[in-house]
């Protein structure tokens, strides 16, 4: 496994498949269907190379556990645009600005999602057996 590979989010080949589905015409809903599309090829890209999830020490039992890997968000997919060279900086900021503005106006999370009244912290993306108590 190269270095990083455990926390690395974008990999070459879902750049690629990036850039032959950018369009600058897809609606933010489509974007969101588009990060999920990366997020599960990640994930299975992760898994036929054998690349392990990075490790965290839990502040409950003390032991290291295997941390889940966060879904891809728009915002990432904006800064992967800019990237892979698809987008220029003016592009970015233009796109950066319009997501955040949409996101706010429609109460919607970083993935397109609409707001729930519970937020998800860093605790849900750890794997640790003495939070599961029979």
């Amino acid at each position: 496994m190269a270095s990083g590979d455990a926390q690395k989010v974008w990999f070459p080949e879902m750049l690629s498949i990036l850039n032959e589905n950018w369009n600058s015409k897809l609606s933010w809903e489509e974007c969101g269907i588009l990060c999920k599309e990366m997020t599960d090829f990640r994930d299975e890209l992760r898994k036929r190379k054998n690349i392990k999830p990075a490790q965290m020490l839990c502040k409950s039992c003390g032991q290291y556990h295997e941390m889940g890997m966060s879904k891809i968000t728009i915002r990432s997919l904006i800064f992967a645009l800019k990237k892979s060279g698809k987008i220029n900086n003016a592009e970015l900021k233009k796109l950066d600005k319009d997501w955040k503005s949409f996101q706010r106006k429609n109460r919607l999370d970083g993935y397109g999602y609409p707001k729930e009244g519970k937020i998800e912290g860093l605790a849900t993306l750890m794997k640790c057996s003495s939070d599961q108590k029979d």
